[in-house]
Formats: structure tokens, sequence, C-alpha cells
């Protein structure tokens, strides 16, 4: 997920703060299910939205344009007015760099011609280090690298054969990004931690000893979104289909956990494995009765929520 921010005027990031049309801000050239996440500005929305990276562009990328972070929102009757930083470790990118990466990062034919802030559920540092404009070395020494690297694991709880923890619950996630927040958030609001294996440092482990460090848990939450598309050999069409990390990843759960103690939540149109039998698959509908579904499986699994 990133932030991206265009303004009309070339001098508007030359100083901190800036302030936006209401009507103009998560509501955009987004997509309808992240601005309903962010358009109210709630206190979890604020704090999402200034996790994310930004892209500060100007309309037709008049000036170069930066990478950094909104600091501070602050709302007003008609306007959104907030601070931003930009991030020393990594280079301006060049005229022409936000046109080149329209697709990429899921820009709008007109978009860079009008002024606002729309939020895209887009992987912005994979583009930017596949396509060249930053290096790894930019990267990690950048205050979105950092933030990968977090200040304290969670604790691993142990427990004895036969017995298990229930105070946490692992989530495996693709590339949607809503997906993810909306179920981490819906987990801590039950009390329990979630645990997500991409936010927990590796300490010199590979992954496959990550999932086996982190996963002494008692249930298993595996989402499976519309991340790539797959198809048999020779055929024209594909089907939507979870990342390949996902797929292993739930059955590495089912073998860990037993499958009492593992659900699929699917989003979207996906096409689930058909090798794996009595695994239950909770549909992550609009209406959000899949949280009511979740809670009825947690407690089966002895969870008290």
């Amino acid at each position: 997920m990133f932030n991206l921010i265009i303004s009309y005027d070339p001098e508007s990031w030359d100083r901190s703060p800036h302030e936006l049309d209401r009507s103009r801000v998560a509501i955009e050239y987004t997509a309808d299910e992240i601005s309903e996440r962010y358009k109210f500005f709630d206190e979890k929305a604020i704090e999402e939205l200034k996790s994310f990276p930004t892209l500060f562009v100007t309309e037709n990328e008049s000036v170069e344009s930066r990478i950094g972070y909104v600091t501070n929102i602050r709302l007003r009757q008609n306007s959104v007015v907030f601070d931003f930083e930009f991030d020393p470790a990594l280079p301006s990118l060049p005229i022409g760099t936000i046109e080149a990466l329209r697709v990429d990062i899921d820009v709008g034919s007109w978009e860079l011609s009008r002024t606002h802030w729309a939020i895209k559920d887009e992987p912005l540092f994979d583009i930017l280090l596949r396509k060249g404009y930053i290096t790894q070395q930019q990267f990690n020494s950048s205050k979105w690298g950092a933030t990968q690297q977090p200040t304290a694991e969670p604790p691993v709880i142990p427990t004895p054969p036969g017995v298990f923890n229930t105070s946490q619950v692992f989530i495996v996630h693709g590339h949607d990004d809503i997906a993810k927040l909306e179920m981490s958030s819906f987990i801590s609001s039950l009390g329990l931690q979630p645990i997500i294996l991409h936010q927990q440092a590796s300490s010199g482990r590979t992954i496959i000893e990550k999932i086996e460090h982190y996963s002494n848990v008692g249930f298993g939450v595996v989402l499976y979104t519309p991340c790539d598309i797959g198809s048999k050999a020779g055929e024209l069409t594909g089907n939507y289909r979870a990342r390949q990390n996902v797929v292993f990843e739930h059955g590495f759960l089912i073998g860990k956990l037993s499958r009492s103690r593992v659900s699929a939540v699917v989003k979207g149109n996906v096409e689930t494995p058909n090798d794996i039998s009595g695994v239950v698959y909770v549909t992550m509908d609009q209406e959000g009765q899949w949280k009511q579904q979740l809670s009825v499986e947690l407690r089966g699994a002895g969870y008290h929520v």
C-alpha cells in the first residue's frame, strides 16, 4: 500500500504542511474498498495512512517526484491538512518516472492531471527496486527499510505436547494489504496477538525456519486473495490464485496444527487447492459475516473470544 499525492503547484513540496480539499482525499482514483476504509479519517485510518510510504508528485510531473511519509493529519471542515517529510536515503524520481510506472502502480489515464490524494494497493518499493529506480542499499537505509526490522519479537510461548497456545494467531497473506490489515485488526480486537511473518525479524533464519519459529500457536488463518493468475499449460485463460507461498504455508500449518485449527479466508473469486479435503473455507464478504464464522472456529479451537 502507498499514498499517491498529486498537486498542481510545482512548489507544493518545497514546504510543509500542505492542504487539500477533503472531497479529493481518499476518494478519487482509489478503489471503493480502500476508499471506504480511509475517507472518514477515524483514528485507525489516520495511523494506517501515516504508516504507508508516499509518492509526492506534481501535475504532469512538472518537477521530479519525491518519496517520503505523511507525518501528521489534521481535519478541517472542508479540507485535510497534513505534514510530510521526504526520506533522505531515497533519491528523487526523474520527470517521467510516474508515467513510465503508470500500469505498475495503478495510475489512471488522466490521474496525473488531477490534484488529489489516492491510496493504491500496490507494493511500491518492490516495483521501484525491480525497475531500478532505487537500490537495495538505499531501501535498507531508508526509514521504511528500518521499520521492517521490529524492535522486539513477539514472545514464543512454549507449550507441552498436545497443549496449544491460545493467545496468538498466525496469519498467512499475499499481496492484498487491505485484507491483511482487516484480519490483523479483527484478531487484535478479540484480545489476541496476530503473528504476521514479514513483520518479524529474520535473526539469521531462513523463511521456513521463521515459519517454524513463529507458528507455535493454536490457530492459523490463511488469506486466499487474487494476487496471481494461473492456468494449465496451453490454456489461453487463467484463474485468479493466491500466491504460492500462501498455499505452501497453508499446507505447513495443516500439518503442524491439524485441519481443525486452520481456516482459509477467501476474498473474491479465487481458485483454491482441490487436493486438500476437509478444509474450512470462509468467504471474506463485505458485510463482515466472516468475522462471526471465524470467531466460531476460534472458540472451537479453545480460544476464549
